[in-house]
């Protein structure tokens, strides 16, 4: 992921960096950009390197990036995905993905984008925060295993985290307590970790949504 994230830094620059500056930027040692920087050049990323005291590198300004690695055709499901995605997400639109997508090519971004919100309005009915606390527990102990403990409506219930689901009405916690729920995750109060792992066999949401009913745990 760096590795890109130094071809959208010095495309945004537009002139010549430092290798101290990309460094403390990346919050990386000098020898660790110059192996990046030899890497991109293997893969033929056009870097100008300038040696000697006051040197540094660039990318050729006449480099685009969507022309080497993306056809149209991926370029538009992209910035489509991208689109959907940011309207439903707090973190994903703050994450500033568009902006990148502008510096490879802010034309044809600003067209390709304008035709999809005139062709898709997204009427979602609640945005959700993948970033908050209640959800970096859950994480930790989807990544874990773990068992959690979650509190909704001053109650408290013990629940296997599976996975996250992504409704109309929000974004939902797919769990197994002896049967399997759906919780709604912004109703969700707090979630404590609890150091029990489930070993037994799961039934997938795609196989098992059928039987749910939604915030059954309320």
């Amino acid at each position: 992921m760096r590795l890109l994230d130094i071809i959208f830094y010095l495309l945004r620059k537009g002139s010549k960096i430092t290798m101290n500056e990309l460094a403390e930027y990346f919050n990386v040692s000098i020898k660790t950009i110059q192996r990046d920087l030899d890497k991109l050049s293997v893969v033929g990323i056009p870097l100008i390197i300038h040696r000697g005291k006051n040197g540094g590198v660039e990318i050729d300004r006449s480099y685009n990036i969507s022309r080497l690695m993306l056809r149209y055709e991926d370029y538009e499901n992209l910035i489509f995905a991208m689109y959907i995605a940011e309207s439903i997400s707090k973190n994903l639109r703050k994450s500033y993905l568009s902006d990148r997508f502008r510096i490879i090519d802010n034309d044809r971004y600003s067209q390709i984008l304008s035709k999809y919100k005139k062709r898709y309005i997204l009427d979602y009915k609640d945005e959700f925060d993948i970033k908050n606390e209640v959800c970096k527990m859950i994480d930790n102990a989807l990544d874990n295993k773990f068992y959690i403990e979650v509190y909704i409506n001053d109650r408290k219930i013990e629940v296997f985290p599976i996975c996250y689901v992504i409704r109309n009405e929000g974004l939902y916690l797919y769990c197994y307590n002896g049967e399997y729920l759906l919780i709604y995750v912004n109703e969700i109060k707090d979630v404590l970790i609890i150091n029990k792992i489930y070993e037994g066999k799961i039934i997938s949401y795609e196989h098992n949504k059928e039987k749910l009913y939604i915030n059954s745990v309320l």
